[in-house]
């Protein structure tokens, strides 16, 4: 049976923008969240705006703009894309190079939850003010789908091309909707596989802080004193191909998918169902798939965002399905970063695989539980199989089983 293989990564964001600095900086501890006022500096340009937002955090990543480095085949549209996009397409750029991709039959799953976002409140500040028109080609960057056509048009590969939207569970369900189209499509070379927001901005903080769901203290996750997740930014891409062509290739392979787990169980728009089931479902569906034993577990990435019930229910869950294991989140150093989570802590997985050793869990001081490992600095782990968690709102719960390729 045909397995399916990451063969190139890529990062930009708050800890790196590319891929192994991105690593490195998580492993030394460094954080991306700091203190943030928007929009502008200038509490006079938007002094509603300003009064309206409470939230003064995020996990900020480099905002690209127009005078800043990139490749020179980007020069037909960076004048035009977002900040989003750009840190989107470098960190596709990174990640096809790494992969050293050539072949043009191949697929684009490369999604968003904002993007465009710093063009909307330009957008609404032209109609507010009566101006007729803006720039069309900086308008289409507000479509959720225009990072992702961009990848075909720059890099002229021409297999299905999309953008999926399961909020947190995202990135993990861009991984498995690229296996199931090279299943379905199996002339298909490989699929790149990205996730990119940059939703630190006014209109999307003043949405995530009137649903009460943000901290204006810290990302604390597993910590008792855990109240909200913080605003992260950043963009992250895989490739994914079949086993068999990455090896006829002899393309360096960071790791095997060997199984995947999607379960929703609506209890709440926004919290999980408070006894877990759902996210024990997902995590055993991925384990059964994988066909690997829950004793076999060696490492589990958490979703763990920082949220009162969420954390509570996901250390549960691992601790009743992989007791003992060593588990981390990113999220206290990165913040939350929607669309890009999933696929960016996948790839810290891959490398904590690569190099045998894991992150701490940041701002951890007084566990949720006991029963389970949470280092609070870097650790040496030697990882065979390691689980990631994605879990969403509405009940939306996702889990993949990774394996080192030791060739």
């Amino acid at each position: 049976m045909e397995q399916y293989v990451i063969t190139g990564i890529g990062i930009h964001n708050g800890l790196g923008t590319t891929a192994e600095s991105s690593w490195q900086n998580l492993l030394s501890g460094k954080s991306a969240i700091c203190p943030i006022i928007w929009p502008d500096d200038d509490d006079t340009k938007f002094p509603n705006t300003h009064s309206s937002l409470k939230i003064k955090i995020a996990g900020i990543s480099p905002k690209l703009q127009e005078s800043d480095q990139h490749p020179d085949y980007f020069n037909y549209g960076w004048p035009n894309w977002d900040p989003n996009t750009r840190a989107c397409l470098m960190s596709v750029d990174e990640a096809i190079n790494d992969s050293n991709l050539t072949s043009k039959n191949v697929g684009v799953v490369v999604s968003t939850f904002g993007s465009g976002t710093s063009l909307r409140l330009e957008i609404f500040s032209a109609l507010n003010n009566g101006v007729k028109k803006i720039s069309p080609r900086k308008s289409l960057n507000i479509g959720l789908d225009f990072p992702a056509a961009q990848v075909s048009a720059i890099y002229k590969v021409q297999g299905p091309n999309t953008a999926l939207d399961s909020a947190c569970t995202t990135g993990l369900t861009s991984i498995e909707h690229a296996i199931n189209t090279l299943k379905a499509n199996p002339e298909l070379d490989a699929m790149i596989v990205g996730g990119s927001d940059h939703i630190a901005e006014p209109i999307y903080m003043y949405w995530f802080q009137s649903l009460g769901a943000l901290s204006s203290e810290g990302s604390f996750p597993f910590d008792k004193s855990r109240n909200g997740f913080v605003m992260g930014e950043g963009a992250a891409t895989i490739i994914i191909e079949p086993l068999s062509k990455a090896q006829a290739r002899n393309s360096k392979i960071y790791g095997i998918v060997k199984g995947t787990g999607f379960v929703t169980l609506f209890d709440s728009d926004t919290s999980p169902d408070p006894e877990g089931h759902g996210a024990r479902q997902c995590v055993n569906m991925a384990l059964s798939k994988a066909g690997i034993p829950a004793s076999s577990i060696d490492f589990v990435n958490a979703h763990a965002t920082s949220t009162p019930v969420g954390d509570q229910v996901e250390f549960d869950a691992m601790k009743n399905i992989t007791p003992g294991r060593t588990m981390v989140s990113n999220k206290g150093q990165l913040g939350h970063t929607m669309a890009g989570a999933g696929i960016v802590e996948t790839i810290y997985t891959l490398q904590g695989m690569r190099d045998s050793q894991v992150p701490g869990n940041a701002n951890l001081i007084d566990p949720c539980g006991d029963g389970m490992l949470l280092p609070t600095t870097r650790t040496n782990l030697d990882i065979k199989y390691a689980i990631k968690n994605s879990f969403g709102f509405g009940g939306r719960n996702a889990s993949i089983v990774l394996e080192r390729y030791d060739g």
